[in-house]
């Protein structure tokens, strides 16, 4: 009874062992992938503290409401890494070898994983579905709020700023702080027939709350204006000029994008759109995306087990760098079926779960080598192979130049 008991007990403390192990890197995991995509925003979130003067509280918010898209991809990405890191410190201490010497088969060792890649597709299910349109709502809203308050902030020095329509904005030099403008050229052309060139000494953006439009005040300059025959120059020097101007192109009144909707939303605008269209397909692609993208998450933990099992390293770099790879492969997959379904090339609806179908072959052929114990050793691999080479070389040095 003692025995039989030990025999029962035994796949499940090792199991436990497993799931906890998973947990635990990829927490780690999960918060350096993160901080390592969010170093990539980093400098531009700096910009807007240091020379435009914006809150750290919005900053804050920022950041808050770009966390839901950045995790949508780093929760599979740490979860696949977390899983690759334990099987492959496993199979490289050989501690695979004496679980199966012992009784225990890979199977008994595949709940946790299973368990465990269940829980991150239901986590990327609801950020893909309710918490990242959420984020890219309340993140455009941010964006309006703040190019009200601070007008001036998507104006860069010594750009040609070109945010209006039909209006060319160049700025010499902002002071830091923001407000203020130097150095202005203004190339206006909203007007086809009477086109207009201004030059100001000095300049600001402000913000109109009853018009709900931009008004940028001139300070001490001219205005160059082509005479309607086009046959001469009139030019007007002034000591105060303002210039109307429509939002930003970002803070524009605009119907919702897709990547904005809730799910019954984008369902809803999806079954409006002419088949065929590019918005048609865009929807299409997005629908199938937020459904496609929780099963990869499944897929990659699915892969990764076999993975570390059939790589033998001693070292967790290996493990690492298979993971990353696997991620970027997965990522790079997904865009060329993005494109490839935008164009029509291949089934809108169908896109996103071309990389799934790939990766679940992926998973199928390693899963195979690890129950043959069919090991993927790349360093003796390549070492192996480079000593082949070397020694063919030796053993041949003329045979390029032979006829």
């Amino acid at each position: 009874m003692t025995a039989a008991t030990h025999t029962i007990l035994r796949p499940r403390l090792i199991q436990g062992y497993i799931l906890r192990e998973c947990l635990g890197l990829f927490l780690v995991s999960l918060l350096a992938v993160s901080l390592i995509l969010f170093m990539g925003r980093i400098m531009r979130v700096m910009q807007l503290i240091i020379t435009k003067g914006v809150g750290l509280a919005e900053i804050g918010q920022f950041c808050c409401y770009m966390l839901p898209y950045l995790l949508v991809f780093t929760v599979p990405m740490a979860a696949m890494i977390a899983v690759l890191l334990t099987f492959t410190r496993l199979s490289g201490d050989n501690e695979i070898m004496a679980l199966k010497t012992s009784g225990v088969s890979l199977a008994q060792l595949l709940p946790p994983v299973v368990l465990f890649g269940l829980g991150v597709a239901v986590a990327t299910l609801a950020l893909s579905m309710s918490l990242t349109p959420w984020g890219n709502r309340q993140m455009r809203q941010l964006l309006v709020e703040v190019t009200k308050r601070r007008a001036d902030m998507g104006i860069r020095e010594q750009v040609f700023n070109t945010d209006f329509q039909n209006l060319m904005i160049f700025v010499n030099h902002i002071p830091p702080g923001g407000g203020a403008l130097e150095g202005v050229f203004i190339s206006d052309e909203r007007d086809p027939s009477l086109p207009n060139t201004v030059m100001a000494e000095r300049g600001r953006l402000t913000f109109d709350p009853a018009s709900q439009r931009l008004l940028l005040q001139l300070f001490q300059g001219r205005v160059i204006r082509i005479s309607p025959d086009q046959t001469g120059l009139n030019s007007v020097e002034f000591e105060t000029y303002q210039i109307p101007l429509d939002l930003f192109q970002f803070s524009l009144p605009r119907p919702r994008s897709e990547d904005e909707m809730g799910w019954g939303e984008l369902h809803r605008t999806w079954q409006r759109q002419t088949p065929g269209t590019p918005d048609y397909n865009r929807m299409a692609i997005e629908l199938h995306r937020r459904l496609a993208l929780p099963l990869g998450g499944l897929l990659l933990v699915l892969l990764a087990m076999p993975l570390g099992i059939t790589t033998r390293s001693k070292g967790r770099s290996l493990g690492l760098i298979l993971g990353l790879g696997s991620f970027l492969l997965y990522y790079v997959l997904l865009t060329a079926s993005w494109r490839l379904g935008l164009k029509g090339i291949i089934p809108p609806a169908g896109a996103p779960w071309l990389p799934n179908l790939i990766f679940l072959a992926l998973a199928a052929f390693f899963w195979h080598r690890a129950r043959q114990d069919r090991t993927l050793d790349l360093f003796e691999a390549g070492s192996f192979g480079l000593l082949r080479l070397i020694r063919r070389s030796k053993a041949d040095p003329g045979s390029p130049s032979r006829s």
